[in-house]
């Protein structure tokens, strides 16, 4: 179950772009390099001069070495030198179908998650930001979800702001004009009844952009093309939901999250199976169980509009639990699968673009057992409880990719790298992260369709790691779960904070008054266990607004330990 829990951990990269061919000045500091990568393979050791070759081929545009251990493909006048180091690359043999790279992915032709139903409120309005589109939903006096753009076509206030009255309809805060699910509006309380109101009513102009929605497998979807110009529901892709999940034996953990990266950064890191000895150490992982990885696509046509399928047969922990399954299905969906004789565990996350440089993390860990007891001991985990452990691993590289993503822009915009180019990637680990990067640049058009007009450029990077590491606004005040816990914890301290007065005071009297020693001691030990338990309670409700710091894969230093003692104390 750990296991699993560690390939979601989060994050993703930034759009790419083709390989550029290079320049004439580029082309002879190549080969400089090339033949500076042969003299340290003969002259040094084989681990040096392997060394020598990543560090020589880090600092350029495209790498050019080859292993010393093999022969080494020397580039001819004809062969341009970015074709050879390309062929060194083993994530590049990913064959993408001609087809689908012909043509042009329709991001609005999908369906996206958008949350988990347990947090929506049966009588308040939910806002959601989709393609940089904001959206609100809400149920009508039927209980059926609705969704329209979050806009009142009065004066362009956002609708999430009202609420939902008596009728069921979503009722502007800022002049009370009402829409239904359909995007009609029903009342416009400035215009008195009669012809006026008729024509204002029936008007384009006074409805309000409608969307498909759907419930299923405890989480609420949306369709973002209006209706007017979307199929009807029945003619609409089928929702890309994970079968698993219906097994009755079936037990499952969810989580959702808004990240400060990218939508790809966080599907690249949870492609990406290699890091999680690493970067999750002393979490969900350990370094000493990291071996080669050696992912293969079996996709029998490669990556296509659809997305690809892979296999790591070793699988994690040594092949401990045998051949691991993974599938992208584009645009938003990665599992990983594991089966053994006595239960099937899988990793599912969803990554939902909302605006350049933030996604919204939806993610399921379905565990299938055999044997009743340990679903039984699943149940028993309060959900809030098991969110403090989950943010916990998602934290884990929360702070470098937000900053990896920066860097891979800057080479992108400022000196016109592609995503090859940038990234040094001569594995097999990188199998799936080299097949997501061709899909986005090659069948979808680079990256998520943002609105005419809109910014795609990322936001600027977060400079402290508290905003990085924050918890309230990203996850638990959205959160039904952790929402109420918190609540309830803020009662449990203040009663606690009087019950801790009440009994020192007690104790105090009872000293005065040469009580029975046994009497005096057990008020004052009940003060004291009040005040304790005060103080864990405020440390678990710390952990629901941010993370800490460092990660569990170092030991702290001595300033920042201290750091995070003060903090728990204040």
């Amino acid at each position: 179950a750990m296991l699993v829990r560690a390939s979601a951990g989060p994050a993703f990269a930034h759009r790419a772009m083709r390989t550029a061919p290079p320049s004439t000045s580029s082309s002879s500091r190549v080969a400089r390099r090339h033949r500076a990568c042969a003299r340290a393979a003969t002259a040094s050791s084989p681990w040096m001069a392997s060394m020598t070759v990543i560090r020589k081929s880090a600092r350029i545009a495209s790498p050019t070495c080859a292993s010393p251990s093999r022969p080494r493909a020397t580039p001819s006048p004809s062969t341009p030198p970015s074709h050879v180091s390309r062929a060194l690359q083993t994530t590049e043999d990913t064959p993408v179908r001609d087809a689908d790279a012909e043509k042009s992915f329709d991001w609005r032709a999908c369906w996206y998650p958008v949350c988990f139903t347990s947090d929506v409120e049966a009588d308040a309005p939910y806002q959601f930001t989709l393609l940089g589109e904001p959206l609100v939903f809400w149920r009508d006096s039927r209980g059926v979800m609705q969704c329209v753009a979050d806009r009142c076509p009065h004066r362009l206030v956002p609708l999430s702001e009202g609420r939902v009255n008596e009728k069921g309809e979503l009722e502007c805060g800022y002049h009370g004009w009402t829409f239904t699910g359909e995007g009609a509006c029903t009342s416009i309380p400035q215009i008195e009844p009669g012809v006026g109101l008729d024509t204002a009513l029936k008007s384009p102009r006074s409805c309000v952009t409608a969307y498909h929605v759907r419930e299923a497998q405890g989480m609420m979807w949306v369709y973002p093309t209006s209706k007017d110009k979307a199929p009807d529901v029945a003619a609409l892709p089928e929702l890309p939901l994970v079968p698993e999940y219906d097994n009755p034996e079936c037990v499952c953990q969810d989580i959702f999250r808004d990240l400060p990266m990218d939508w790809g950064t966080l599907l690249e890191n949870v492609m990406d199976v290699s890091h999680v000895p690493f970067t999750h150490h002393n979490s969900v992982g350990k370094r000493e169980n990291a071996t080669p990885v050696n992912l293969e696509l079996t996709s029998a046509e490669g990556v296509t509009a659809r997305g690809f399928e892979g296999e790591w047969k070793e699988g994690p922990r040594k092949g401990k639990y045998g051949t691991q399954y993974t599938e992208f299905k584009a645009p938003t969906l990665m599992r990983h699968t594991l089966r053994t004789p006595t239960f099937t565990t899988l990793t599912v996350v969803y990554a939902v673009p909302t605006t350049p440089g933030r996604c919204r993390l939806l993610a399921r860990f379905p565990f299938i057992f055999k044997a009743a007891l340990p679903r039984l001991i699943f149940g028993l985990y309060p959900q809030w409880f098991s969110h403090t452990n989950q943010n916990a691993i998602l934290e884990d590289d929360q702070i470098f990719l937000h900053k990896q993503e920066r860097l891979i822009e800057i080479d992108r915009t400022v000196h016109g790298k592609s995503y090859a180019q940038s990234c040094y990637m001569p594995t097999k680990a990188d199998v799936y992260v080299s097949a997501f990067r061709k899909w986005t640049s090659q069948i979808a058009n680079g990256g998520p369709a943002w609105p005419k007009g809109m910014s795609t450029a990322l936001p600027p990077q977060e400079t402290s790691r508290e905003a990085l590491l924050d918890r309230y606004h990203s996850h638990t005040k959205n959160c039904k779960s952790c929402a109420t816990a918190l609540a309830n914890i803020g009662k449990a301290r203040k009663i606690l904070r009087v019950l801790t007065f009440v009994a020192l005071a007690a104790a105090t009297g009872a000293f005065a008054r040469a009580a029975p020693m046994k009497m005096t001691i057990a008020l004052a030990v009940a003060s004291a266990l009040c005040a304790i338990v005060r103080e864990k309670l405020n440390a678990l409700a710390l952990k629901m607004r941010v993370g800490p710091y460092p990660p569990p894969r170092r030991p702290p230093s001595m300033m920042e330990s201290a750091i995070e003692k003060a903090r728990f104390a204040f």
